[in-house]
């Protein structure tokens, strides 16, 4: 998995989850997540190029929380729009990389 134990801890406290038997869910929902954040930030990256920022983990807190929560029978046919906050990072880590090149 991506994240280490003590992240995915916190992770989860961030999500106010204190059950384990949902573990496999969240660890599909960050591998999940992580990629499509990453993506949005450079469509060739991977996770693994922006996991140990700060505000990339912060992101895919708040995304996994969102994805996490709002399951069941109208994330199926519903994708909420992401939160400002997580757009915000995205375009910050995307201009960062855009003044690199």
């Amino acid at each position: 998995m991506l994240l280490t134990e003590e992240r995915f801890s916190t992770l989860k406290n961030y999500c106010k989850i204190d059950q384990d038997f949902d573990d496999d869910v969240l660890k599909e929902l960050v591998n999940a997540s992580a990629m499509e954040l990453a993506r949005a930030i450079k469509f060739d990256s991977q996770p693994s190029d922006y996991i140990d920022d700060s505000r990339f983990f912060i992101a895919l807190m708040k995304m996994v929380k969102e994805d996490y929560y709002l399951r069941g029978l109208s994330a199926d046919n519903y994708r909420p729009e992401l939160s400002n906050n997580i757009v915000s990072i995205i375009n910050q880590l995307r201009s960062e990389l855009d003044a690199d090149e």
